[in-house]
């Protein structure tokens, strides 16, 4: 009894909210703020609010304080605290954002923001304070279903192989590397228009990107589109974060996020927080003090982005690190309370680090499956069968992303490992089979990049990849419509009288079955006792479905002969039993 009792009582924590929401004045609401003007420069003032916000995307509000600071970066924090309908309280913090339209410095501008995303519907109330005495506030915002978001990517807890939103509600990626770097400096409505209408229109829900975060290749952008308005698009000088950031590449950060949230589009950071790959800010040039207020900044304003997909220190690197990815990722862990995906890329998985908690997912390429020496499997990075093995080796109980397959992307890697089309739509497939995501790329180079034409985006009938898109299109379709994925496992132990490492099965043993015969490959299967009835082929490349014969299994050990309808191009089994 003593125990319900206890647990009837509200905590000390909420009882402590509920009087400091009467001690503090409802800063820009109720006060009459001519009638108090002895203090009025340092009082701060809500003169911003997003009122309504729907579940799962961005509140926002804008406070000024007028107060001189030395530097207002570091002077002094925003905190809030947010209550949920529930009564369950969260902590937060604001930012500082210049004159919060994209200018300002460490002295100048008296704008601070608060952001965050509601995860029940109802009301919420917040409480804000200023860590030098300042004067704060508190108001509320009503989370409505209409207008509301999927939520954030995590493993998915009943099959943590696949991505799910919130964990619960399995989604297969489409994912493309958008390669990009300097197109926030050019004129956003272009980019919606002829990049990302072009990904929504074709379902993509997910984009690889490389200015989030941006610290460097900013001549990377689209020569068709209209010139760059600005080329000044580092966030920082380098070692310097608390002191020197760039309100305007915030502003145009968060204005591609942004509409990329609001249309149901997902967003990884290849690049990271460490320009030192790329000609741009170093991180280890950033003192332990520095890296901990970047990180605070960073995740106070795009942690409330239901739609980052996954924060990444940069590409290849060794994953174990306390002074660079490793420590990176625990400063993230302990600042986003959203708990967005946390990763580091690594170039040879076979051996990894994503059994470690501060990892909930593993960002992969398809390097050393074959040998540790580089020169002696180059040859193997286009083939197929080194994507699936290093899907499969990087699995350590949490999803796997093909961040960097050497026979996916068309940019970069086709050119030096001499990779086709046929490769790009086997190695996908070899992704898939293998129970992870991936993503690729249709544009010709890293410079010269244009959103059209035969080497931009291959969503128009000059570009040969074109035939990929379409590849990638029937994986999706497949995934979306003929199975239930999110119940499959790799199982190539059930596959026989095949050539190695060419066939390859994903299965829900009994149930469901999918198996990759490139070149109409014959193959036999295991199958489980039972009757499966509802069983197609599919053409790899062009979707074209032929019936195929219902199986009765008897369980018994001798695997079931398969024969694909012809030998000209590859094919996709589906076989369907009692689901």
């Amino acid at each position: 009894m003593q125990n319900i009792l206890l647990k009837a009582i509200p905590s000390l924590k909420y009882w402590m909210f509920v009087i400091t929401c009467f001690l503090i004045p409802l800063s820009g609401y109720s006060i009459d703020r001519k009638s108090d003007t002895r203090h009025a420069a340092n009082l701060s003032k809500l003169i911003r609010v997003t009122e309504k916000v729907g579940r799962y995307r961005t509140f926002e509000a804008s406070i000024t304080n007028n107060k001189t600071y030395e530097n207002k970066f570091t002077a002094v924090e925003l905190l809030v605290q947010y209550q949920a309908p529930s009564g369950r309280l969260i902590d937060f913090r604001g930012f500082f954002d210049g004159d919060g339209k994209g200018s300002g410095n460490l002295i100048l501008g008296n704008v601070w923001k608060m952001r965050f995303m509601p995860d029940e519907l109802g009301t919420w109330k917040y409480v804000y304070r200023w860590t030098d005495g300042t004067p704060g506030g508190k108001g509320s915002f009503d989370c409505t279903a209409q207008g509301q978001g999927k939520g954030v990517l995590q493993a998915y807890l009943k099959n943590p192989r696949w991505f799910a939103y919130n964990g619960t509600e399995p989604v297969w990626l489409k994912s493309y590397y958008e390669t990009g770097h300097g197109s926030i400096g050019q004129d956003f409505n272009w980019i919606v228009d002829n990049v990302y209408s072009k990904f929504k229109e074709h379902g993509y829900n997910h984009l690889q990107v490389n200015w989030l975060l941006s610290l460097c290749c900013f001549k990377q952008y689209y020569l068709d589109g209209p010139a760059p308005q600005t080329l000044d698009l580092a966030l920082y000088q380098e070692g310097k974060a608390s002191s020197t950031m760039n309100f305007d590449v915030w502003k145009r950060m968060e204005q591609h996020l942004s509409w990329l949230n609001n249309n149901g589009i997902n967003v990884h950071m290849f690049l990271g927080v460490d320009g030192s790959r790329n000609e741009g800010p170093v991180w280890e040039k950033l003192s332990a003090e520095e890296k901990d207020f970047f990180v605070r900044y960073m995740t106070a304003r795009l942690a409330p982005y239901a739609n980052l997909a996954g924060w990444n220190f940069v590409w290849e690197v060794d994953g174990n690190r306390e002074s660079h990815e490793l420590g990176f990722t625990r400063l993230v862990q302990k600042y986003d309370v959203f708990n967005h995906l946390r990763t580091y890329e690594d170039e040879f998985p076979r051996e990894n680090h994503y059994n470690l908690p501060e990892y909930t997912f593993a960002a992969i390429e398809n390097h050393q499956i074959a040998s540790p020496e580089k020169a002696e499997e180059r040859t193997l990075w286009r083939d197929a069968w080194t994507h699936h093995m290093a899907c499969k080796l990087g699995y350590r109980g949490k999803p796997v992303f093909m961040s960097e397959g050497n026979a996916l992307w068309r940019r970069f890697w086709h050119e030096r490992v001499n990779a086709t089309q046929d490769d790009l739509r086997r190695s996908a497939w070899a992704c898939a089979t293998a129970g992870a995501s991936f993503t690729w790329n249709g544009h010709a180079k890293e410079y010269e990049l244009y959103a059209g034409g035969e080497s931009g985006l291959p969503f128009n009938d000059k570009n040969p990849f074109t035939a990929s898109e379409k590849a990638i299109d029937i994986i999706a379709q497949i995934m979306h419509n003929d199975i239930r994925f999110e119940r499959m496992q790799p199982n190539d132990e059930l596959l026989s009288e095949h050539q190695t490492l060419r066939v390859y099965a994903l299965a829900e043993p009994g149930k469901q079955y999918i198996v990759f015969a490139p070149q109409g490959e014959n193959f036999a299967l295991k199958l489980e006792k039972g009757s499966y009835t509802k069983n197609t082929w599919v053409d790899a490349k062009t979707g074209r479905r032929t019936a195929a014969a219902a199986v009765q299994s008897t369980g018994s050990e001798k695997p079931v002969q398969f024969k694909a309808p012809d030998a000209t191009t590859d094919w996709v089994l589906i076989l369907k039993g009692g689901l």
